[in-house]
């Protein structure tokens, strides 16, 4: 079961701009194969328990090669099958405003760090352990109602050092592919900042200030 957006490889803006038609998309493999994260999860309610690999998977839509994150624990993905009913959703949306915030944070500690199996599966236990814990409770991998246990390669503990410090703002931005057959995909992008109207104005006339200045040093030559 399970899956670092590679969001250089964007290309076309597939993921800049949500999509309104169903989309092809594969799940070609784990991003970092060698070793996967293997855990066993438990959900209270609704009701999961299973030993499960945990780590980012490489993931192709509309031309793009980008990787992905699960956060559906209720359904399976298989690879090299191309799923033709995913649609690309708001976090927000598709997760609720709080949780798509707090995954936006955890990005924004954890996700550069991203290097190797241990830490692709650590990146995932932490989405699992967001997305899926009851609204209130502590971000605890080891109690509520999302529980991890007997994880390899170390990964959970470095998960629950990410979850311990969600402080700061989000500079990062969470979509959802969401497939009625397969399970629910996240991707994350960078936040892209857009100078304040006041700050392009100041601009403006720094630029215009510059070019007076040109000019009048031009025709005093």
């Amino acid at each position: 079961m399970n899956v670092k957006l590679k969001y250089a490889a964007i290309g076309s803006g597939l993921l800049l701009s949500l999509q309104a038609v169903a989309t092809p998309l594969v799940v070609t493999g784990f991003e970092y194969p060698s070793n996967p994260t293997t855990v066993h999860i438990a959900n209270t309610s609704p009701s999961a328990s299973a030993n499960v690999y945990a780590g980012g998977f490489l993931t192709q839509a509309g031309g793009n090669v980008f990787t992905s994150w699960c956060v559906d624990i209720f359904q399976h993905t298989y690879f090299g099958q191309t799923v033709t009913d995913y649609l690309l959703t708001d976090g927000s949306t598709a997760l609720g405003g709080s949780r798509a915030d707090a995954l936006g944070r955890l990005a924004t500690h954890a996700y550069a760090s991203i290097n190797n199996s241990a830490s692709s599966g650590a990146f995932q236990l932490a989405v699992w352990e967001i997305v899926n814990e009851t609204s209130g409770n502590p971000y605890n991998l080891g109690a509520g109602n999302f529980q991890a246990s007997n994880s390899s390669n170390g990964s959970q503990a470095l998960a629950q050092t990410w979850l311990n410090d969600l402080s700061g703002p989000s500079r990062y931005t969470v979509d959802v592919w969401q497939s009625r057959t397969r399970q629910d995909l996240a991707v994350f992008r960078p936040v892209t900042t857009v100078p304040e109207p006041g700050s392009l104005t100041l601009l403006g006339l720094g630029l215009l200030a510059a070019g007076f200045a040109r000019r009048r040093a031009a025709s005093q030559a």
